[in-house]
């Protein structure tokens, strides 16, 4: 079996694979860090085979008898990791293949996949990486064409790193803030397509199927509790308070109202088929889904008060190392978390430095933006904002086809649960069509402009679009690495500001940019505080209000990060990734340097390490 995907990832991949790029660019518990009052008058990778010694790797004959086979040989293997990894649960299947049979696949019977957490199953599935890496190894890596190398690369640091998961297993939180399991599967269901009446049937199967898929996380979370590694009463509350929202209103649930509408779109159904499923689908949610959140609701009720460990991961045994493997999973870097904080840290230097010198260049103006800076953005519409971002912003990136999609605000049941937007991720057979949705009575909801620079264009649809129209390896749509989706969507979404024409003040559009650059630049600091350095809540404050900053939002922001662990580092980190690339090409270059030209050579690499990423660039640029 091909171990592309372990069973760590298989309890939340309705939450993971669907939504690698839904996101909060500030999380929905954040208070805003920088007030008016603050104005007062590269390390090496991690693995032996992931160098292509600075991007001038010297290369076999790809020509010869041998090295075609090895060639031929390897996109079998590929092909056939793709078709046993996309089978392994229904929701992976349906969300990366709409047509199925057009790649020879059969839908298997319905199922949540593997999610066998004993022992015995955890070992077995360490087993099976790790004859997948030895499987892995056993090509000669010297006689694959480039391009195979680096989906060799890829895959074999994804190994290695899904390899360390086992080392602190039980750290692993399915039910965080808005990454979970329980605020992300009823988007993950209201969204699943109706191609034809055989996935409404799916669909219902898999609602009957999500009790026992949720009690097998619930189970996990016992045995965190057995061995003190259960969260904090206030991630608890969360979890109790995000279930009870999402299911206040039963006959009015969104599983309810969704599949009302969808189900009028699917071609040849009768009158009397369509009234029929409507009624299977009411009782469906009814009987199994309001039924496995109340189960939900009953645990946490219970258990809120057996957590040991009111801080960060520091405080737990093997928290520090397991912050680091999620560094590598999670964001793709190699950096150490010491070269982190000192890259965060001269960031804000930078960052305050430039704000000190737009606000006194103009100390009027700077005080008026904090006057006007909640009403800046009313009034916009959210499709037609994406589509003058894609043209004024053009000239900057590599041409995408043209494509259709909705941005719709999400269902009232979900507002105080999910991130302030996110994109779905479309399938490869079907990247034409694409959904974004918005939050914005999220407490982080943010800039509305901004927002939609990051999940539309040219962020992250943009991204998925552009990649998956450039024909990738199936098995790479697969493989997640946030870091690369957040980062550039929150890179892209720097530019934003400078587009919008109705500032009263040329300064906002600064001021706008640095704002958002200070608050995920301190919130990612505090993470890495909170989780590697085992900062407390006296320690956070004192942070925050040592640089100037609004100390009342040390408890939202330590709450968050606790039970989010390196996810602002996916937002922060990742974007500071690509601005070190950019810094480099346009040093090196100096003239010859093609803004345009360095984003597609980024974006034709597609989501991968960042270490890997380098490589490129380095050889981009001494073709240059």
């Amino acid at each position: 079996m091909r171990k592309f995907r372990n069973v760590v990832l298989a309890y939340t991949l309705a939450a993971t694979m669907l939504l690698c790029a839904g996101c909060g660019k500030k999380s929905d518990t954040t208070t805003e860090v920088v007030t008016e009052t603050n104005i007062s008058t590269n390390g090496d990778s991690t693995s032996d085979v992931s160098t292509d010694d600075d991007a001038q790797e010297v290369m076999a004959d790809p020509t010869t008898p041998e090295a075609i086979a090895e060639q031929e040989k390897f996109v079998e293997y590929l092909n056939d990791s793709f078709e046993t990894s996309v089978v392994s649960d229904t929701l992976t299947l349906h969300y990366n293949l709409a047509h199925p049979e057009d790649y020879g696949i059969t839908p298997p019977e319905v199922t949540y996949g593997d999610t066998d957490m004993t022992e015995e199953g955890l070992l077995a599935d360490k087993t099976e990486t790790e004859d997948e890496l030895e499987e892995l190894q056993d090509f000669d890596r010297e006689l694959l064409t480039y391009d195979q190398r680096f989906t060799y690369d890829i895959l074999y640091n994804q190994l290695e790193t899904n390899l360390e998961s086992y080392d602190n297993l039980y750290l692993y939180e399915p039910f965080a803030y808005t990454s979970g399991l329980h605020s992300n599967l009823p988007i993950t269901l209201a969204e699943y397509s109706f191609y034809d009446q055989g996935d409404v049937d799916d669909y219902l199967k898999l609602l009957e199927l999500t009790p026992d898929y949720i009690q097998i996380c619930l189970d996990f979370e016992q045995e965190k509790i057995e061995r003190g590694l259960f969260m904090n009463t206030h991630s608890a509350n969360e979890v109790i308070r995000q279930c009870s929202e999402f299911i206040q209103k039963p006959e009015e649930n969104l599983l309810i109202e969704t599949f009302n509408d969808n189900i009028e779109e699917v071609p040849d159904l009768t009158d009397e088929q369509i009234a029929d499923y409507k009624q299977a689908n009411h009782d469906a949610v009814i009987n199994y889904i309001i039924p496995a959140y109340q189960n939900i609701i009953a645990f946490f009720q219970s258990n809120k008060n057996e957590g040991e460990n009111d801080l960060g991961l520091a405080h737990f045994e093997g928290g520090k190392e397991y912050y680091e493997y999620l560094i590598r999973s999670d964001v793709g870097s190699d950096k150490t978390p010491e070269e982190i904080i000192e890259l965060l840290d001269n960031k804000l230097d930078s960052i305050m430095s430039e704000y000190y010198q737009v606000a006194t260049s103009d100390y009027d103006t700077y005080t008026e933006y904090f006057e006007n800076s909640d009403s800046l953005y009313e009034d916009i519409d959210p499709k037609e904002t994406i589509q003058y971002f894609e043209d004024a912003m053009g000239d900057r990136f590599p041409e995408i086809p043209d494509i259709d999609f909705t941005v719709e605000p999400v269902h009232e049941s979900l507002q105080d649960i999910v991130s302030p937007a996110f994109y779905m991720t479309p399938p490869l057979d079907d990247y034409e069509n694409n959904s974004i949705y918005t939050n914005l009575n999220s407490d982080g909801a943010g800039s509305i402009w901004s927002t939609l620079a990051h999940e539309g264009v040219p962020g992250h649809m943009y991204q998925f679009v552009y990649f998956l129209s450039h024909n990738p390896e199936p098995i790479r749509v697969l493989l997640s690495f946030k870091g690369y989706q957040e980062g550039w969507a929150t890179y892209v979404e720097m530019m934003s500001f400078d587009y919008y024409n109705d500032y009263p003040n040329d300064m906002y559009a600064d001021l706008e940019r640095i704002n958002s650059e200070l608050n995920l630049i301190v919130s990612a600091r505090i993470e890495i505080g909170v989780n590697y350095e085992g900062w407390t809540l006296e320690e956070t404050k004192d942070y925050l209000e040592t640089n100037g900053f609004n100390g009342d939002a040390a408890s939202d922001i330590m709450n968050y990060v606790i039970a989010e662990p390196a996810n602002y580092q996916m937002y922060v980190l990742g974007w500071l990734e690509f601005e070190e690339l950019r810094d480099y090409a346009e040093t090196e270059l100096g003239d010859k340097f093609d803004e345009c030209d360095f984003h597609q050579v980024i974006l034709d690499a597609g989501p991968c390490q960042f270490y890997l990423l380098q490589d490129k660039v380095e050889q981009y640029v001494s073709q240059k």
